[in-house]
């Protein structure tokens, strides 16, 4: 089944750098208390914060996690259809990065590239390629029925299904100020984590 090879993907980045654990505890730990982690309110699931925790350290200069699925293969299934190829052998990739940010920097980097850098109108982000796609070139360009691509977050092996389809016209104001102001206090703040866990009613 896709989700059990969705989890062994997830479990293969997580076991060549401590930080992308500690980055995702961090972010679901941040969206639980702001109320952005329920997808029937329009907001984005705890596996989309995953794949944007993983793609963070894939787009680091130098990247702290590589593009598992552009390697030579040492993983092959056929699930459903679909061809699942990626390299697993992260033992040799463990400690090999020559990046030593640390994790308040991650953070940072992370609430930063959602909050100004990422291009909501063109770009799809993708942990597939480590980087971003066009929604041109995946079509995701208007809505179709209940899907509107206002934020795109490509799933590594269902390639046709957006992660932010569920996301609207309200919730992605939503979504963005969160954005905007948790990289603000991490940017201005000399105490910025109680007030970046501040939990909120909505």
């Amino acid at each position: 089944l896709l989700p059990l090879v969705n989890t062994k993907l997830l479990k293969d980045y997580n076991a060549i750098d401590p930080r992308l654990r500690q980055l995702v505890f961090i972010v679901k730990h941040w969206a639980r208390q702001r109320e952005v982690n329920e997808t029937y309110r329009g907001t984005l699931s705890s596996y989309a914060y995953v794949l944007m925790c993983i793609h963070t350290l894939q787009t680091r200069s130098p990247p702290i996690l590589p593009c598992l699925q552009s390697m030579e293969p040492t993983y092959n299934k056929e699930v459903e259809g679909k061809s699942c190829m990626f390299y697993d052998r992260v033992e040799t990739l463990r400690g090999k990065s020559l990046n030593t940010e640390p994790l308040p920097q991650l953070l940072l980097a992370f609430f930063d590239y959602w909050a100004w850098r990422h291009d909501y109108a063109n770009s799809v982000m993708s942990i597939r390629v480590g980087g971003c796609l066009s929604k041109a070139e995946k079509n995701w360009t208007k809505r179709v029925g209940n899907e509107r691509h206002l934020i795109c977050i490509e799933d590594p092996f269902e390639t046709t299904h957006d992660l932010g389809r569920v996301v609207d016209h309200r919730s992605i104001g939503v979504l963005r100020d969160e954005f905007v102001r948790a990289a603000k206090l991490l940017r201005e703040d000399s105490d910025p984590l109680p007030k970046l866990f501040d939990k909120i009613t909505r």
